[in-house]
């Protein structure tokens, strides 16, 4: 009885690591030819890689230098279908602000540094520009 016992719990155990490293595997690439802010990190122009590493929670990875960034997230259906990453720009900076895949939008929440330039460019515009949308696709 105990062996049988110790054998499903370690089918249990072996079954859910495998579940949990195939749900972090890569969504895809994208060429971002611009820095750009995640959270309070700035990550440099190139080829990185998106995956989802669990609910709620995405990471970025810089294919040349392996510099990364992770950030919380809210799952929500894509306004139009398609695979790309979408930036915001205000000013002179950039911000990403969505993730596309297969059928979802993961929508990455704006930073306290990306709120404050957009008030600053409001008062300075007298304007509500909410900046331009930028997309990347993702391969």
């Amino acid at each position: 009885m105990k062996r049988n016992l110790i054998g499903i719990l370690s089918l249990l155990v072996m079954s859910l690591m495998i579940n949990v490293t195939a749900r972090a595997q890569s969504l895809a690439q994208a060429d971002v030819p611009f820095a750009f802010s995640v959270g309070s990190k700035v990550m440099p122009a190139g080829t990185y890689t998106v995956k989802e590493i669990g609910p709620g929670l995405i990471s970025l990875r810089n294919t040349e230098n392996n510099d990364g960034v992770m950030s919380t997230a809210r799952r929500e259906s894509p306004r139009k279908p398609g695979c790309k990453l979408i930036f915001r720009h205000l000013g002179n900076q950039y911000f990403l602000s969505e993730i596309w895949t297969r059928g979802s939008a993961t929508v990455v929440p704006r930073s306290s540094q990306e709120k404050e330039l957009e008030k600053e460019l409001q008062i300075a515009s007298s304007q509500s520009s909410g900046g331009d949308e930028i997309m990347i696709a993702l391969y």
